[in-house]
């Protein structure tokens, strides 16, 4: 009976930590203080990959709304036309993070929804 107690309690011990370190692949959880602590050429990374994601759905969702137009048709439709969700480059999403960060309340805030949050008042004041 000791011994299953033993057990019960090393596992409780090895287990609990793992559950509570969950990883993050994809960087979702990110957010403002983890922004900080990224390099330069990181940060132009992670925008850069999440612009590409964006785009790749978008243009995913095309292709499955209209099965001849084909995903990389879409693609370029979107990048031609600067139709896509988050037309802007790269490199303004990552200086306009890097303004939006340099405000200690916004440290909080995921990564992700900074961009869109963001994306969405740039985009009202370019029409």
């Amino acid at each position: 009976m000791r011994a299953a107690w033993i057990l019960g309690v090393l596992l409780a011990v090895t287990c609990v930590p793992l559950a509570t370190a969950v990883e993050d692949p994809h960087g979702i959880g990110y957010d403002g203080h983890d922004w900080k602590r990224m390099s330069e050429p990181e940060r132009d990374a992670y925008v850069s990959g999440f612009l590409a994601g964006a785009i790749a759905q978008e243009a995913i969702d095309r292709h499955q709304a209209k099965q001849s137009v084909p995903i990389d048709s879409a693609v370029q439709e979107l990048l031609r036309t600067h139709a896509s969700t988050f037309p802007f480059g790269a490199n303004v999403y990552t200086s306009d993070l890097n303004d939006y960060y340099f405000y200690t309340n916004n440290l909080p805030t995921r990564i992700y929804r900074a961009l869109i949050d963001e994306n969405t008042e740039m985009r009202k004041g370019s029409k």
